[in-house]
């Protein structure tokens, strides 16, 4: 049957196409300007930069850092914190990717595999912050509410997803050994694997945007119907289009959160051939997708309460010397973020410490 399904399936789809051919080929020409203007320029420089991170090999010791808190909180072989960190710094799929590297090499088993990918794939920084916040909403306040909602959203997505299959097997606690490179080969391999990476999200965006846009005129759908099940197939097109709605900035802002959390279709497809390579169920994903997208809305509406600024997020500069939103939040983040990291640390020195000492 499913097989039979993906027959019919993948018929139609060409025969919409062949049907419409003058709306298909306008469609792509726009799904090429969007790859063009939004999506290469905000996603490509940042995918170099995530590369020479991963073969420089600091991802691996910033994971290390991050070990002590995965079991306690995830229920995860501490390797694991490499594909949650590479999730959050480089955005879809990179988590997945790293998820499926770490399941082949024996550093997860089946069940942490799955209860890993249910929360380490991610939007990055770069896209919340520069093609939501900057170029769809025009203020990297708002970018900085999204990202910030984002990130405690995955968090309590794997802290939900701990008791998923919690009393299978465990793998053996390792580590991830990086060999040494040449500054030239590491550029060469973050270069080579930023373009393979931008050209996957490119063409799924291109191709998820053409159909959704001529299901879109078979259904007739406006307003916000059409946005959402726009952004349910592609959504970086669907962003786009809930930024236009007729609604409050607030309304906005809790849709783009669940959006940007669930990814859509045109990322899936990409999480697919990672779960289906590698054997690994494709239910918990699909499940802690939508909770994250859940999670994701409650706290961005959380933090649109704790800063009211937020309400005129389109004010480039706020008057009155007031500090603006982005300067609070992000000023929360960071310490937030350095405490954490700095009790890590203390962890981590003091358990180096102890073994020493043993």
């Amino acid at each position: 049957m499913k097989k039979i399904s993906g027959y019919a399936l993948a018929v139609f789809l060409c025969v919409l196409l062949i049907i419409n051919p003058e709306r298909s080929v306008y469609y792509a020409a726009e799904g090429l300007s969007l790859c063009a203007e939004v999506i290469i320029p905000s996603l490509f420089p940042f995918f170099v930069c995530s590369g020479l991170l991963v073969y420089s090999g600091f991802c691996e010791v910033l994971a290390r850092m991050l070990s002590p808190v995965m079991r306690p909180l995830f229920n995860i072989n501490p390797t694991g914190a490499a594909a949650f960190v590479l999730g959050l710094i480089s955005g879809y799929p990179q988590g997945a990717v790293t998820t499926g590297q770490l399941y082949r090499g024996g550093y997860l088993s089946k069940s942490e595999a799955e209860r890993l990918l249910a929360f380490c794939n991610n939007s990055g920084p770069l896209f919340l912050l520069g093609t939501v916040g900057v170029s769809i909403y025009h203020s990297l306040d708002a970018g900085i509410i999204l990202y910030a909602a984002h990130i405690l959203g995955a968090i309590s997505t794997g802290v939900l997803f701990r008791f998923y299959k919690s009393e299978g097997y465990n793998a053996p606690v390792s580590r991830i050994n990086t060999s040494e490179k040449s500054i030239s080969l590491i550029f060469s391999s973050a270069i080579t694997d930023s373009v393979r990476n931008i050209l996957t999200v490119c063409g799924s965006v291109l191709f998820c945007s053409v159909i959704s846009k001529l299901f879109m005129d078979i259904l007739r759908l406006n307003g916000c119907c059409e946005a959402l099940i726009s952004s349910l197939l592609e959504f970086v097109s669907g962003l786009g289009k809930i930024s236009y709605l007729d609604v409050s900035l607030t309304e906005k802002l809790l849709l783009s959160a669940a959006v940007c959390a669930f990814a859509g279709v045109s990322v899936h497809l990409q999480v697919m051939g990672v779960v289906s390579g590698n054997g690994l169920s494709l239910k918990p994903y699909i499940v802690g997708k939508i909770i994250h997208a859940v999670f994701a809305a409650l706290y961005t509406f959380i933090l649109l309460k704790l800063f009211p600024a937020a309400q005129t997020v389109f004010t480039p500069v706020n008057s009155g010397g007031r500090l603006s939103l982005g300067f609070c939040v992000g000023s929360t983040c960071v310490l937030l973020s350095a405490a954490a990291m700095g009790i890590i640390a203390l962890v981590y020195i003091c358990n180096s410490l102890r073994k020493r000492l043993d």
